[in-house]
């Protein structure tokens, strides 16, 4: 039996890891999501990512499911993330830019955390996926908060994997440009916003983002074969061309 938690489930990319890990008799699969699920799953936990000091007593309802059990493999997948806000760096709010920070960085890094020590002796093979985006080492016009944000996560990631103990690794994954939600969000920006809109515009009409369930099926074959190792800053378009 293998273990996976899972962040964001909803919608997009954590929804179709979601139903694709739970096809699957042989995995234990736990949700994390702000919203109620959009198909049925063994277990869904509702939390705000971005309430930080909601995180752990949210966490705390998984102990129980997972104490005096031995799993094959444990693997936490921080997926959950935002956008917004979309604009300037002197025109944004401040509420928005907070709690960008708090989904996209300080959620995954306490779930890192929370789960090293849930999972210490329950299985010999632990892994933390960080789901990054290329946005972490580029700056993008309108992105201030996100490129921030992700970049962060990608540092956070590096020294969590320097401090891991033996079993246990934590990487990162940018997963390209997925036909999501949160691309539709980023289509709606406005010119002055969002600067390199029409090239999202673009991708969406030539048919060039990717199906959320193609790249889940890409990030499950990854961790199945082991290509996800400790410290690793991975670009999915890399690891599958």
């Amino acid at each position: 039996m293998n273990l996976y938690i899972l962040t964001g489930t909803t919608k997009g990319l954590g929804a179709a890891l979601r139903d694709r890990l739970h096809a699957d008799a042989g995995n234990l699969v736990i949700c994390l999501s702000r919203g109620a699920p959009q198909s049925a799953a063994p277990v869904n936990i509702q939390f705000d990512a971005g309430d930080s000091a909601a995180i752990a007593p949210a966490f705390a309802h998984v102990l129980p499911l997972i104490a005096g059990r031995k799993f094959d493999r444990a693997v936490l997948i921080n997926n959950a993330g935002v956008v917004a806000p979309v604009g300037r760096f002197d025109a944004i709010e401040a509420m928005e830019t907070a709690n960008n920070i708090a989904v996209n960085l300080t959620a995954p890094m306490i779930l890192t955390g929370l789960f090293a020590n849930a999972t210490r002796a329950l299985a010999a093979r632990r892994l933390v996926v960080n789901i990054s985006s290329g946005a972490a080492k580029r700056a993008i016009a309108g992105w201030s908060a996100y490129c921030a944000a992700k970049a962060g996560l990608e540092m956070a990631t590096r020294v969590a994997a320097h401090e891991a103990e033996e079993g246990l690794a934590i990487c990162s994954l940018a997963p390209g440009v997925i036909d999501t939600p949160m691309q539709a969000q980023v289509r709606s920006a406005s010119d002055s916003q969002f600067p390199d809109v029409e090239r999202f515009r673009t991708m969406k009409a030539d048919g060039t983002l990717r199906p959320a369930d193609d790249v889940a099926r890409d990030i499950i074959r990854l961790i199945d074969a082991g290509k996800l190792t400790n410290g690793g800053n991975f670009d999915i378009r890399e690891m599958t061309a």
